[in-house]
């Protein structure tokens, strides 16, 4: 499971019976998160409820409340399966990477401009820049080239005389 930085966690445990079709509906199912290693606990034992709906076990788990020293990296979830009607393992560790956002960040660095080339430019008649693309690399020496564009804008705008606009969009493409 790979979820970002600071977004709510939905764990979810679906348990199949030996006849290959059916669910366990009935355990008691608790999980709790380690680090990559399985030897600390980063999260405390919670629990997992049956939904009928999706035929698994799922929590939702809100890191403000539950994980407030959340950080980026790899973990894992460790089932615990009690009460079953089936032969299913005691303990199922599945892992789980917390990721950074990858959009918000670049959206971020196209609000800052940081390493930004502008080009594929449109005038209209009386000299206003009408479109343009603007790409945001991943370092300075590959500005301009088609290497390391983490992200590209189409911008446009609207005009009413020479040197004035009336709008300006900028959107990711």
């Amino acid at each position: 499971m790979v979820v970002n930085l600071g977004e709510n966690l939905i764990p979810t445990l679906q348990l199949i019976k030996s006849d290959g079709y059916s669910f366990e509906t009935t355990a008691t199912i608790t999980y709790k998160i380690l680090d990559a290693s399985g030897t600390v606990e980063v999260v405390s034992s919670q629990s997992a409820v049956y939904n009928t709906n999706t035929g698994s076990y799922t929590d939702t788990l809100v890191p403000s409340a539950s994980w407030p020293t959340q950080e980026v990296g790899a973990y894992l979830i460790a089932w615990s399966i009690a009460d079953t009607d089936d032969d299913f393992p005691t303990i199922i560790t599945e892992p789980l990477e917390i990721a950074i956002d990858k959009l918000k960040i670049d959206r971020i660095l196209g609000l800052v401009h940081e390493n930004m080339y502008i080009d594929q430019t449109v005038f209209d008649a009386e000299g206003n820049m009408i479109s343009a693309r603007l790409r945001i690399y991943e370092n300075s020496a590959n500005v301009g080239t088609a290497t390391g564009v983490l992200a590209a804008y189409r911008i446009t705008a609207n005009s009413t005389g020479p040197g004035k606009f009336t709008s300006w969009k900028q959107e990711m493409i």
